[in-house]
C-alpha cells in the first residue's frame, strides 16, 4: 500500500487507513526526498506493539521510498499508530500512520 509522508505534516496523507483484521499490509512510503534509514514502531493503547505486528521481514529504502516490514497480526476493532522514522538530506523524520483495524465479521 502506498503511502505519501509531507516536510510539513506530522501524518500520512492517505491517514487513518482502514483495514480489516487478519489483513496483512506492507506500506512504501515516499518522503520528499531521498530517505535513508528507514524505521518504524507500532503502537496500540500507548503500548508498543511492534514486536507482535511487525515479526518478521525488514525494512528498506530506494530513492524516495522507504518500504516497511509487513504489518499483520492486526486485531478487530482497535487503532494502531505506525511511527516511521526515516533520514532525509541528512536530519531525521518521525511520521506517523494511522490504522483503523475493524472486525472481520459483521455487516456493513
Amino acid at each position: 500500500m502506498n503511502l505519501t509522508f509531507t516536510q510539513d505534516r506530522d501524518w500520512a496523507i492517505e491517514s487513518p487507513v482502514n483495514l480489516v483484521e487478519g489483513s496483512t499490509v506492507t506500506f512504501a512510503c515516499t518522503f520528499w526526498g531521498a530517505v535513508t534509514s528507514p524505521g518504524a514502531a507500532v503502537y496500540r493503547r500507548n503500548a508498543t506493539v511492534t514486536a507482535t505486528v511487525m515479526p518478521s521481514g525488514s525494512h528498506s529504502a530506494s530513492g524516495s521510498v522507504a518500504t516497511l516490514k509487513p504489518l499483520t497480526a492486526l486485531v478487530g476493532d482497535a487503532k494502531y499508530v505506525i511511527a516511521v522514522t526515516g533520514t532525509v538530506g541528512g536530519d531525521v523524520f518521525v511520521k506517523k500512520i494511522e490504522i483503523a483495524v475493524g472486525k472481520d465479521e459483521g455487516e456493513q
